[in-house]
């Protein structure tokens, strides 16, 4: 059933803390690859309805410099599943008019999956309708130690604007986030893209994320609506 249209405000970029995916496969009696699975084709569902109503940036955290540390088996795993669906819907991602994007060091991965990435980055370049930016293999404080080495190697300045330290963060021509959502029940947020959240409105649900449809975009935006965001004012 198609959903009706919703008014988004001044929603302009929405970011999704994925969380939840083992939890969800364990409590179905599934190994953890599963509930991987079952997590891309939320986000599939997801980025659709963010089109559908007019965002125009999305971001995901799909991996972040942490999740190095689990098991090799799932790593593999999760790898396998990334070089499925690499490329896999980059006709749908051309037809919704959606540029993807990367943010982090994919340098860690295979090279195959790397090549992969780049070709969606490359084929969907010139979309314009939204933006897709998938957080791989990054960390908030790696994203800033990151920038303040390329400052000090690129430059005698011994004092720089906060404009001018964004350009050397990955994303620079991605908005600050509007709303940050994490599914799962926890309320943190995990070293994700600490600069652009600096007043971002925090959504936290119990769903875990392969819970997640079109529906709860809405309930997502619905959420946002109610604040009044201030951004340090009185008003």
């Amino acid at each position: 059933m198609k959903l009706k249209k919703i008014d988004i405000g001044t929603l302009k970029h929405i970011a999704f803390i994925m969380d939840g995916n083992r939890r969800w496969a364990t409590a179905k009696g599934m190994a953890a690859s599963f509930g991987h699975s079952a997590g891309y084709r939320s986000m599939m569902a997801v980025i659709r309805r963010c089109v559908e109503l007019g965002i125009e940036y999305v971001s995901f955290f799909a991996w972040s410099t942490e999740n190095w540390k689990r098991s090799e088996e799932e790593i593999s795993k999760i790898l396998d599943i990334a070089r499925e669906k690499a490329g896999e819907d980059i006709e749908k991602l051309m037809q919704m008019g959606i540029r993807f994007t990367t943010m982090g060091d994919t340098k860690k991965f295979p090279k195959d999956l790397q090549e992969k990435l780049e070709h969606i980055i490359q084929k969907t370049k010139n979309n314009t309708r939204c933006v897709l930016n998938l957080c791989i293999n990054y960390g908030g404080r790696d994203d800033i130690v990151s920038a303040v080495n390329k400052v000090i190697a690129s430059s005698q300045k011994t004092h720089i604007t906060e404009k001018e330290f964004e350009k050397h963060l990955y994303g620079t021509d991605l908005l600050d986030i509007d709303l940050v959502v994490r599914t799962s029940g926890e309320q943190r947020i995990s070293n994700f893209m600490l600069w652009k959240l600096a007043y971002s409105e925090i959504y936290f649900t119990k769903k875990f994320w392969p819970m997640v449809n079109e529906k709860f975009v809405d309930e997502c935006v619905i959420q946002y609506n109610k604040r009044t965001r201030k951004f340090g004012g009185n008003t």
